[in-house]
């Protein structure tokens, strides 16, 4: 239940939405099982106890020096808040919900792929989880954990917790912003790295964009096998040269040769999530790098 999204809440309680967007700082757009949608509107003083709740339930901070907001609401939803003048034409609200259960890793694909999937899982292969923009790649390395052995100390690092875990040992880190000051940032760069000192024996990192890439690729090129992380990338095969190009912009002293290596090095398989028109998320692609796994 989210108390304090009076304003959407009966529409974010629907078991057919599947995320509510606030539009031009009034209209409400949902999407369903059936698509996208006009819902109504919201008067400034709705928007704004709405802004005030998420940021509430949420625990981050919104305003005018901190005009963004990216976080996990309590029931597993991600709200993302964008204020004016940053949204040029009124507040922007997206609330993305998340399911109650975790789906089977049967319901992302044919038998094959998920045998394979299984395979890389046994095999304590390292491997990137490639899709687009809400393609399911969460949801999916969700359903992978459950195939993980009971007895594994499992680190994860995430952004904002969206990943669910069924398992008995997790240890589970969020990043933190800064405050008001600027202080007491934590971002997944410093996660990975403390992970690292947690004696995990699988780590499983959530969308790697920034400086976090290299030192999840030089642990996992070092011995930290059975590891899982996602990135935005379009195809299985674009994945490679997209890890490289996070490697470079954070390292441009290195070559294109050695970030491909390093992710030659690191990353056993891809395996790529797209969302059909339907909704449905399937596994379209299982790319190996080179190794012999499955």
């Amino acid at each position: 239940m989210l108390t304090g999204l009076g304003p959407i809440r009966d529409v974010l309680e629907s078991p057919d939405v599947l995320e509510v967007m606030v539009v031009n700082g009034s209209d409400v757009w949902v999407e369903s099982t059936t698509g996208i949608a006009r819902h109504g509107s919201l008067s400034p003083t709705e928007v704004a106890l709405l802004v005030e709740g998420i940021s509430r339930l949420s625990h981050r901070r919104i305003d005018a020096l901190s005009p963004i907001l990216d976080a996990r609401l309590p029931d597993g939803s991600r709200a993302c808040v964008v204020l004016p003048p940053i949204a040029l034409h009124g507040t922007s609200i997206n609330i993305r919900k998340f399911p109650q259960r975790t789906l089977p890793l049967a319901a992302f694909g044919s038998e094959h792929h998920c045998e394979q999937v299984r395979q890389l899982v046994t095999s304590r292969a390292n491997v990137v989880v490639s899709g687009e923009t809400s393609s399911g790649k969460t949801s999916l390395i969700s359903a992978v954990t459950e195939w993980f052995s009971p007895h594994d100390r499992v680190v994860c690092a995430e952004d904002t917790a969206e990943i669910r875990f069924r398992h008995p040992h997790v240890v589970a880190l969020q990043t933190r912003p800064a405050n008001q000051d600027g202080m007491g940032a934590v971002t997944l760069h410093d996660l990975v790295r403390t992970s690292l000192r947690m004696r995990p024996d699988r780590l499983v990192v959530g969308e790697v964009r920034g400086t976090e890439v290299v030192d999840m690729l030089l642990a996992l090129s070092s011995g930290h096998s059975g590891s899982w992380t996602t990135v935005h990338a379009s195809s299985a095969a674009h994945t490679t040269q997209r890890l490289a190009a996070l490697v470079l912009r954070h390292h441009p002293q290195w070559t294109q040769r050695d970030a491909i290596e390093l992710v030659h090095s690191a990353v056993t398989a891809v395996v790529h999530i797209t969302r059909l028109p339907t909704g449905r998320r399937l596994i379209t692609d299982v790319h190996t790098l080179g190794h012999d796994t499955c």
